[in-house]
């Protein structure tokens, strides 16, 4: 048996920022641009570079702005997503791949699809997971709406409050992964330190999640804290401003969509009828397949790690009639 294809690591200039890439696969290889989401990594894509790396794609996982070993910049305004797309094209650039196959996941999904919304010429085709493309709402904007929808409380809002992450510092960080990773109401979705942290639940890992994935979530996060992450949802009022000339438009990129039916991204109001009643066929036209796992969450990459790499390989395979038979990686 073939040994797994090693993922290497470096630091790319991209932006004016420093980007923290994760890649495996061969140089040479049809290439695989992975997008996490929050609280995550690179690492959340460990399954899917090995993958498809053995099956000769190049795989590139970069941690976004914010994440990781990537620059975070202090001013929550320098993370609209005008930025963080602005990165990923830059990183594109730097590393010399004009088209890529995208794969997104949770913020990572919603970048994705921006990504492909704003420069569909740099994207083959897009698999993403969890988060269904959100058109823009002229009439409202997004934290009036959750805060409408879900009351002050609801984690969209309080992330809002200056200082928030701070209440992360006095977190067992080893717990707070456990807990978000595999708590039932599964996802950023179901985010609420209180609840956490009086929770005194003992927390059982489940078969795809290890201790070692959880130390290594923890030790980074350690060092980087939660601002970054944070950010992202600070900048969603001023990106609905920004987006203004692209209300209406559509995402005109080759999709697979891919959910759990557990997860509560898929539970909130007006999706579920959005994703299957003709919606998202709307304003996605070249929407190829959406996909609902049953009995998975939020985590989805993880959780259903060898079904989200064989839907994703399945659908971008298609796109590359000279890796129809699988090139396995002799490393």
């Amino acid at each position: 048996m073939a040994a797994a294809p090693e993922i290497s690591h470096r630091s790319v200039e991209a932006n004016g920022i420093t980007v923290h890439v994760a890649e495996a696969g061969p140089e040479d290889g049809p290439a695989v641009l992975f997008v996490h989401g929050f609280p995550e990594l690179w690492y959340s894509w460990r399954h899917q570079m090995e993958h498809l790396a053995a099956r000769g794609y190049r795989c590139v996982a970069p941690d976004l702005r914010g994440y990781g070993g990537t620059t975070a910049p202090p001013d929550p305004s320098s993370y609209t997503i005008f930025h963080i797309v602005g990165d990923l094209v830059a990183l594109l650039d730097a590393l010399r791949l004009p088209h890529v196959f995208v794969v997104g996941h949770d913020w990572g999904a919603i970048v994705a699809w921006n990504l492909c919304l704003l420069r569909p010429d740099r994207v083959r085709a897009l698999v993403n997971l969890s988060v269904a493309f959100m058109p823009r709402n002229p009439s409202i904007k997004p934290i009036d709406y959750f805060r409408r929808a879900y009351g002050d409380d609801y984690y969209v809002c309080r992330f809002q409050e200056t200082g928030f992450e701070a209440g992360f510092a006095s977190f067992d960080l080893k717990r707070f992964f456990k807990m978000a990773i595999t708590v039932q109401t599964t996802g950023s979705s179901a985010m609420s330190l209180k609840k956490m942290q009086a929770s005194n639940k003992e927390i059982t890992l489940p078969s795809w999640l290890s201790e070692e994935d959880i130390s290594y979530l923890a030790s980074v996060y350690a060092k980087t804290g939660f601002a970054g992450g944070l950010n992202y949802y600070r900048c969603l009022d001023l990106n609905w401003e920004l987006m203004a000339p692209w209300t209406g438009a559509k995402v005109q990129v080759p999709t697979k969509f891919i959910v759990g039916d557990g997860d509560l991204a898929y539970h909130h109001p007006g999706v579920k009828g959005y994703i299957h009643e003709g919606g998202l066929k709307r304003d996605v036209p070249m929407l190829e397949e959406v996909v609902v796992i049953k009995g998975a969450g939020h985590f989805i990459q993880q959780e259903r790690a060898q079904e989200i790499s064989d839907h994703i390989y399945d659908y971008i395979k298609k796109f590359d009639t000279g890796l129809s038979t699988p090139k396995l990686s002799k490393l």
